[in-house]
């Protein structure tokens, strides 16, 4: 388990700042995701790493409109066995040629089908519910490869826990607040407390910062913009080979986790 080193002094600083949107936070209740549990799992792990609105909803539209019957996780379950591979079943049913991301996705629902499989008498979602509000981003037991704490995190929100993923929005936050470098799960604790201590919903600070970190950049008038060493440049063809390259860094860099 890895240390998460927060203090009051830092719990304050970050209270502060968000006391300043707070009359601009959204309501928990319209975060309520209204897709069937098979949709949210899938959502979470084609999340990883990729862009949401761009990559991730179409794949999810297409999905629900092949597949209206696929409500359940353990149906979700049925139909990647109908497949030779997870990575065949990507590969089809959601435009995806991402072997290890195929894995994830395999893996989780595995998982999760036991969750569900513990509580047999109540309804799937149920089940889901009462396990990731009672679960902690540093003491969860997926033990999968590429599935760090944003993941997890992102799963238990899914599933109505009113948590932080600690993604690079997320992290980037924090770190800008307290002028240094700060890992997933510290951003994780000083989010969750800060918004305790302010009295609002975690959920809809993480929706916030996440909308305007990720949707902002997207639609700003002036886009960031990194400028590439001539040679580091001269290696890459266009901006998309320059994104997937970083984004398997980001990748190899969950996997160590």
């Amino acid at each position: 388990m890895r240390k998460i080193n927060i203090t009051e002094a830092d719990i304050a600083a970050v209270a502060i700042e968000i006391a300043k949107f707070a009359s601009d936070l959204p309501n928990p209740e319209d975060l309520i995701n209204p897709h069937p549990p098979a949709v949210r799992v899938i959502d979470c792990v084609l999340s990883l790493n990729r862009p949401y609105d761009t990559f991730v909803v179409p794949r999810l539209k297409i999905f629900m409109s092949n597949h209206p019957d696929i409500q359940q996780i353990t149906e979700l379950a049925e139909l990647m066995t109908s497949y030779p591979t997870p990575h065949a079943f990507v590969q089809q049913e959601l435009n995806y040629n991402h072997e290890d991301r195929a894995r994830v996705l395999h893996e989780v629902v595995v998982f999760l089908c036991t969750i569900v499989q513990q509580t047999p008498t109540i309804p799937e979602e149920n089940a889901l519910r009462q396990w990731v509000v009672q679960t902690q981003p540093q003491t969860h037991r997926l033990n999968i490869r590429g599935f760090g704490p944003a993941g997890f995190q992102y799963l238990c929100m899914l599933f109505g826990a009113d948590t932080t993923k600690p993604d690079i929005y997320i992290i980037r936050f924090v770190s800008e607040i307290l002028n240094r470098d700060v890992s997933d799960l510290e951003a994780h604790a000083l989010l969750e407390a800060a918004s305790e201590r302010e009295g609002l919903s975690v959920r809809a600070v993480d929706s916030y910062i996440w909308n305007r970190g990720a949707r902002g950049e997207q639609n700003a008038d002036k886009p960031n913009t990194v400028q590439l060493a001539p040679d580091v440049a001269a290696a890459f063809p266009n901006k998309e080979a320059v994104n997937e390259a970083l984004r398997s860094i980001l990748e190899e860099r969950d996997k160590e986790r």
